[in-house]
């Protein structure tokens, strides 16, 4: 009889056991909850009207002004998030986890995978991409292999094949999980498994290997500061990071829920 009290309470103990929700991170309209990355009181270009993040400017890679992403408040480590997205015809964002907002870099990216938001009829079409040479080498460097195509992890796992996307103007969905327990990450568009990638260990030391962020040359020092590329993707805890990137991006429905 006393086992059997013994696993009722313990039966009870679980049950008062509270579970993790999702919550939301457009809150009040606002950007409560969120700041520019690094920002000194000076960089603009993100808002909310209607409860939807915009991001309205042009881009620091096209103005040359210093990176103006946006980054959430809160650190996390292990979650799932999903958010409604839409980008302008030719343009590109992306959403990265772990990212590092020490002086020592220059950009969110430094520290911070990137899953790729991008308008995919650009590769069909590659001079209509925004952004400049710079993208348009971007793409066309890509159109075999597919490392920075629309669900990516930027330049490292290319997606599976697509056929979910709605086009630029339209909103497509994420369902992004980052569960650093089980060495895991999932992209899902519009509810499709495109992506599943490990995020540490053999294969993700070999597909960096094979990406931009193993090369940190010298030359890079002037553009990215002296830790070029040396603790990309080393953060297993970080901010999320919205990108500054060519052409107009809307976000809306962003939630997160963390796991254990």
């Amino acid at each position: 009889m006393r086992y059997y009290y013994i696993l009722i309470y313990f039966l009870i103990l679980g049950c008062n056991t509270p579970k993790q929700e999702w919550k939301n991170l457009i809150i009040n309209d606002s950007l409560e909850g969120w700041h520019i990355f690094q920002d000194d009181g000076s960089k603009k270009g993100w808002r909310v009207e209607d409860n939807i993040l915009i991001f309205d400017a042009l881009s620091g890679l096209e103005s040359g002004n210093d990176d103006a992403s946006l980054l959430t408040n809160k650190k996390y480590k292990s979650f799932e998030i999903i958010f409604e997205w839409k980008i302008e015809k030719g343009g590109n964002s992306g959403f990265m986890w772990g990212v590092n907002e020490d002086s020592i870099y220059k950009f969110p990216y430094q520290t911070g995978p990137e899953v790729q938001i991008i308008d995919i009829d650009i590769y069909n079409n590659p001079k209509g991409v925004l952004g400049g040479e710079i993208e348009l080498n971007n793409v066309l460097s890509d159109l075999d292999e597919k490392k920075h195509y629309l669900g990516a992890v930027y330049d490292i796992y290319s997606p599976k094949q697509i056929n979910t996307y709605k086009s630029a103007g339209k909103w497509n969905k994420y369902y992004i999980k980052i569960d650093q327990k089980n060495n895991l990450g999932i992209v899902k568009l519009n509810d499709v498994l495109i992506n599943e990638f490990e995020l540490r260990g053999e294969r993700w030391n070999k597909m960096i290997d094979k990406s931009k962020f193993s090369k940190s040359m010298a030359s890079e020092s002037e553009y990215l500061g002296e830790k070029r590329w040396y603790d990309f993707g080393k953060f297993d805890e970080g901010y999320l990071c919205l990108q500054d990137h060519p052409g107009r991006a809307y976000f809306k429905n962003i939630k997160i829920k963390e796991l254990k």
